[in-house]
Formats: C-alpha cells, sequence, structure tokens
C-alpha cells in the first residue's frame, strides 16, 4: 500500500476538490482499503467502494433482485 501525501499528488488533468471533497475522497479510499484487505481479496476494488460509500451514508444499498428467466 501507497498512502501518498494529500499535497504530492498529482491533480493533472482533474477538477480541483475543495477541502471537503479531498477529504471525503480520503476517507472513501481508505474505508475501500481497509474492506478489501480484511476481506482477504473477496471482495474486488469496486465491490469495496461501494461498500465503503454505503458505510458513509453516500449511496444506498443495493437490494438484490430475482432477474432469472421463468
Amino acid at each position: 500500500m501507497t498512502d501518498w501525501p494529500t499535497s504530492k499528488r498529482s491533480r493533472k488533468g482533474r477538477p480541483s476538490m475543495t477541502p471537503e471533497q479531498q477529504a471525503l475522497a480520503d476517507e472513501l479510499h481508505m474505508r475501500a482499503l481497509s474492506l478489501r484487505t480484511a476481506s482477504d481479496g473477496e471482495l474486488s476494488i469496486t465491490e469495496a467502494v461501494h461498500l465503503a460509500a454505503v458505510q458513509l451514508g453516500l449511496e444506498a444499498p443495493q437490494t438484490m433482485t430475482d432477474q432469472t428467466a421463468d
């Protein structure tokens, strides 16, 4: 894991974030990384980010629907 200080991150080509947005992005990143590590790789990066977003209240949990054809 590489933990780069915020000031050294390259922002070239990306819109600037407010300090609040950057703090939220950092928290989302750290939670997702922690969840993925704790799952021993059973969660994909996408799943870990989604779960972290749900935990932070940024995204509603998805419900599973029955999509089998009859």
